[in-house]
C-alpha cells in the first residue's frame, strides 16, 4: 500500500510541475516549425499533382522555394504563408489544366458527333451480298470495307437497316440486296 501511495503522490507532483497533461508539451517554436514542415509538404504534394495533370507550376514551385528558404532561415511565420500560397497557386493551375482538358475532349467529342452527321446525310447505298468462299461476306466485314465504314463494329447500322430483310445478323445469304445506309 506504502508503494501505491508513493507512486500516486509521485505522480500527482510530476502532473503540478509539468502543467495540466492536456496542454501540449510542445514549445510555440517547435510546433511553429512543425506547422511549417506540414505546409511545405502539403505544397510539394499539391505542386506533384498539378505537374501530373501538364499545369504549369512555375509560380507555385518558386513560392515553394521562398517557403523553404524561410524555413532555412528560421522563419516559420512566413514560411507557412508562402508554403500555403505556393499550394493555393498550385491547385489552381491544376484546376485551370483540368479544364482546359475537359474543353478539348468536348471540342473533339463534337467534332466527332459531327462527322458522324455528315455520314449519315449521304444516299443509302445497296450492297449485294456475295458468297463466304469468296467475299468472306458478313454484316461484320461489309461494313469494315473502306468504302462503307470502314470500321466493323458499325455492322449494327446494316443490320437496324435491314431489319425486313434479316431475321439473324450471322445469317445472310448470297445474292440478298442490303441498303448501306
Amino acid at each position: 500500500m506504502k508503494k501505491f501511495l508513493g507512486l500516486f503522490i509521485l505522480s500527482l507532483f510530476l502532473v503540478v510541475l509539468t502543467g495540466c497533461p492536456k496542454r501540449p508539451m510542445v514549445a510555440p517554436v517547435d510546433q511553429a516549425r512543425l506547422e511549417a514542415e506540414g505546409a511545405i509538404s502539403s505544397a510539394r504534394k499539391a505542386i506533384d499533382a498539378a505537374w501530373e495533370v501538364g499545369a504549369d507550376t512555375t509560380k507555385a514551385e518558386d513560392l515553394l522555394d521562398e517557403a523553404v528558404a524561410a524555413f532555412d532561415a528560421g522563419d516559420y511565420e512566413t514560411a507557412i504563408a508562402k508554403a500555403r500560397e505556393a499550394e493555393l497557386a498550385a491547385n489552381e493551375a491544376r484546376e485551370e489544366a483540368l479544364a482546359k482538358a475537359t474543353e478539348e475532349v468536348e471540342e473533339e467529342v463534337e467534332e466527332v458527333v459531327e462527322e458522324e452527321v455528315v455520314e449519315e446525310e449521304v444516299a443509302p447505298r445497296v450492297y449485294v451480298v456475295g458468297t463466304w468462299e469468296r467475299d468472306r461476306d458478313c454484316l461484320w466485314n461489309i461494313a469494315k470495307k473502306p468504302k462503307f465504314y470502314g470500321d466493323p463494329w458499325k455492322w449494327k447500322r446494316i443490320y437496324k437497316a435491314n431489319r425486313d430483310k434479316i431475321k439473324d445478323p450471322d445469317l445472310i445469304y448470297p445474292g440478298q440486296r442490303l441498303i448501306i445506309p
